[in-house]
């Protein structure tokens, strides 16, 4: 069934520049050859269009939609999801780079897990100077739906998840059209927990690439125009959530919802008060072993 079964890879991409060239490679050639790569350019203004039309010319899996207009990070996101007819799909940014074995792996592992929605190895994040750290964002979770995302709110890491093996349809009805706020991605992955569990491979077969402490912030100071937002950055998102969520979950959840707004809020308060980050940084030790403490427990 494995060998059978195609899977819909969708690259949003904006600017991906020369590293598209490394990222498309490893994508066509994984072991699972039964792949249908959609690259989604959104309005690039460098050679990222022509790169990408060369493969599309050489390779019949790869297909390429030039947007006449900025969708935006989120929309374009969700263009490449619902390009997908395919039982399985991923997502792709042009900057990583996937071990051949992964959809492969992953593959195999939903299907012997008709429980799961969602399976991904273990991730690598590479600084551009070459320095590797394990992402903590792909670890399993498991059991019932309140519990999971309990266990996602508590520390998501860098989300690293959101870039696994999905069922298809799951995903599609995970993303909504109006959720387009700072941290959509999570959202995208509490809706996509109610639907079924995520699960995680032991090995490291894939490399992301791993950006400075204060790239989403900077990203959020040049999307919201609203300061209230700027400081509270998840507010946006948890009002999302609120909506969305069935409500004996978002009982279960808020608490530690709000915990993570406050904690968005403190690293952006870093961001713009530069003298104050070496107690937000003693304020984040301290946090992160209280987190070990209590996964410990």
């Amino acid at each position: 069934m494995t060998e059978d079964t195609q899977v819909t890879i969708g690259m949003p991409v904006r600017n991906g520049g020369q590293q598209i060239r490394t990222a498309i490679d490893s994508l066509l050639s994984q072991t699972h050859r039964n792949i249908r790569l959609v690259i989604s350019d959104n309005c690039s203004t460098d050679e990222t269009r022509e790169i990408c039309r060369e493969y599309a010319r050489r390779d019949s899996r790869v297909t390429l939609h030039e947007q006449p207009e900025n969708l935006g990070i989120c929309g374009n996101f969700r263009f490449v999801l619902m390009q997908a007819d395919t039982p399985f799909f991923l997502w792709a940014c042009h900057d990583d780079v996937w071990a051949p074995e992964f959809i492969q792996k992953n593959l195999e592992n939903l299907q012997r897990n008709p429980q799961a929605v969602a399976s991904t190895s273990r991730v690598a994040m590479v600084t551009p100077d070459g320095r590797r750290a394990m992402s903590n964002g792909t670890f399993a979770l498991q059991g019932p739906a309140a519990d999971r995302l309990r266990a996602f709110f508590w520390d998501p890491g860098e989300v690293s998840r959101f870039y696994g093996v999905y069922r298809t349809e799951a995903l599609k009805r995970s993303f909504p059209e109006d959720i387009d706020v700072f941290g959509y991605d999570w959202i995208v992955m509490a809706l996509n927990l109610l639907e079924g569990e995520h699960l995680e491979l032991p090995e490291v077969l894939l490399a992301r690439e791993d950006h400075d402490a204060d790239h989403y912030h900077r990203t959020l100071v040049r999307r919201q125009p609203r300061r209230l937002y700027r400081w509270m950055p998840h507010l946006p998102m948890a009002q999302v959530l609120r909506r969305r969520l069935p409500p004996e979950i978002w009982r279960a959840c808020r608490g530690r919802i709000l915990r993570r707004n406050a904690i968005q809020s403190l690293m952006y308060f870093k961001y713009r008060v530069p003298a104050l980050a070496p107690l937000i940084r003693t304020l984040s030790v301290l946090e992160r072993a209280r987190t070990r403490y209590i996964k410990a427990i």
